[in-house]
């Protein structure tokens, strides 16, 4: 069986605190995996309790051994920059429209 063994203190409490702040949903799941495994929870609880493939969570155990606090972060992905900067994403919200207002166009219009 495969877990995490001896975690410090340190890295304990920055775990713990991923799980409750971290804005990315992945890195907040590997943290409390992590943390579930220096507690013995086996792979394969761990791979039902989070919904993933057991050899995912396999994998977060391998690279938090070979990387540590690191390790849980996603790499960056190749391809094009985002078109929206971050702080202007908030400003662009979906337009909402009442279809009883909305005019029908005609042939004659």
């Amino acid at each position: 069986m495969k877990f995490v063994f001896k975690i410090s203190k340190e890295d304990e409490n920055t775990l713990q605190d991923l799980v409750k702040n971290s804005n990315v949903y992945r890195t907040r799941i590997r943290a409390h995996a992590i943390l579930l495994s220096a507690k013995n929870y086996s792979i394969d609880d761990l791979s039902v309790i989070f919904d993933v493939h057991r050899d995912t969570v396999s994998r977060w155990i391998d690279v938090w051994g070979e990387k540590g606090i690191k390790g849980l972060y996603d790499a960056p992905k190749p391809g094009r920059p985002r078109i929206h900067k971050k702080e202007k994403e908030t400003k662009v919200r979906p337009v909402r429209t009442n279809r009883r207002m909305l005019k029908l166009k005609t042939k004659s219009d």
